[in-house]
């Protein structure tokens, strides 16, 4: 007699649905990375502006077309930074819904594993009290036999 847990559709369903729930976190975070980069890169955009603007204010000479397209790109830059924090802390708020599911799937798997470990613990232990009955009935009958002739 092989074990068979009655619940194993609800595990393998369980366990699919952990994977999955594990996958939506992963692109939640591949996102969040993405647009961490593209704000890391309009900083650094920002941060290079401002030394050009100082190195062409430290020439000196007729520089002012210059110097006010540099402010006007980082008039522009501060709008586009503030946007980007924003749209970050949206998909943080995301990432952490997601690591919640996540979360919740896989209690709810392990929940599952360990009602069959212990169910498989149960059916050993019936297994194993079953064989030693079967061998002390074997003895019993040869001890007989050994005694009747």
């Amino acid at each position: 007699m092989k074990f068979k847990f009655p619940l194993q559709k609800v595990l393998e369903h369980r366990k699919i649905k952990e994977n999955l729930a594990q996958k939506d976190f992963q692109e939640a975070m591949m996102l969040l990375n993405e647009e961490n980069a593209r704000l890391e890169q309009m900083l650094q955009q920002k941060t290079g502006a401002h030394t050009q603007a100082g190195a062409l204010s430290s020439q000196g000479g007729a520089q002012g077309p210059a110097l006010t397209q540099i402010h006007e790109f980082l008039k522009g830059q501060e709008i586009l930074i503030h946007k980007q924090k924003q749209k970050i802390q949206e998909i943080e708020k995301l990432v952490e819904s997601k690591r919640e599911v996540l979360r919740q799937a896989a209690q709810e798997y392990k929940i599952m594993e360990k009602m069959r470990e212990n169910k498989f613990e149960e059916y050993r232990h019936e297994r194993l009290a079953q064989d030693q009955k079967e061998m002390d009935e074997q003895s019993i009958l040869r001890f007989k036999a050994v005694k009747e002739s």
